[in-house]
């Protein structure tokens, strides 16, 4: 056999060498661009997330555990919204008269660094044989911050303030069938003190007792008041 003759075999065998490592490298690669791209969202690793993404999320992990380890009991919340109310009490006053029927609405008007002020309005009924009374008063209250305790079931309520009351009274005249009557206004200093408590999320009892300043027309009462928010 020549050289010329085996030229064309040599470069057959070249041309199969070439093939033949191709076709068994090819596969590998395609496997590994196919593993990288076109698997499904299943089988996919979920890739860790970065440095300061774990971090963040730790962080935000850790501030949602201190937010529910330090919540206050839901009445606290709802103390929160307590920004007015409706008051139905009865009063034992200092007088004439053994009770008194009281209708007040008290709103919370603001709050600084060291009081709530609360505008407290009334009116006040009674009655004792021939006389009956009535009045109705505002007045503005303010409760020091540092004796408020809203995360307690019984909460004590100290506050002063000064109100503006219009009374009237009304007289049956014995042994006449006639009436007379007269109205008043004064201005009274008041402190007060007492506790309340919560019946349910809306409802609640309050307990309180008031002095009047100065004394010449009293005005004090010990009260118990059932509240609505």
């Amino acid at each position: 056999m020549t050289s010329r003759s085996r030229a064309p075999r040599f470069l057959v065998f070249a041309a199969c060498l070439v093939a033949g490592s191709f076709v068994v490298s090819c596969p590998f690669e395609a496997r590994a661009q196919g593993g990288a791209m076109g698997d499904s969202v299943g089988s996919v690793r979920p890739m860790a997330p970065a440095d300061s993404a774990a971090v963040a999320a730790a962080m935000a992990a850790s501030d949602s555990a201190l937010v529910a380890a330090l919540a206050p009991p839901l009445y606290h919340l709802t103390l929160r919204t307590d920004r007015h109310r409706l008051e139905l009490g009865v009063a034992m006053p200092k007088g004439y008269f053994d009770w008194l029927g009281t209708l007040g609405y008290r709103r919370l008007l603001l709050t600084d660094t060291r009081f709530e002020h609360w505008l407290h309005a009334e009116a006040i009924f009674g009655k004792k044989e021939y006389l009956s009374e009535g009045a109705a008063s505002v007045a503005w209250f303010i409760r020091p911050l540092a004796l408020r305790r809203p995360e307690w079931r019984i909460r004590p309520v100290v506050e002063g303030g000064v109100g503006e009351y219009v009374v009237v009274q009304f007289a049956d005249i014995v042994g006449f069938e006639d009436w007379s009557s007269h109205a008043r206004a004064y201005v009274k200093g008041h402190s007060v003190a007492g506790f309340e408590t919560d019946l349910s999320s809306r409802w609640g009892l309050a307990i309180r007792g008031r002095f009047t300043i100065p004394a010449s027309r009293p005005l004090d009462y010990a009260q118990l008041v059932l509240f609505l928010r």
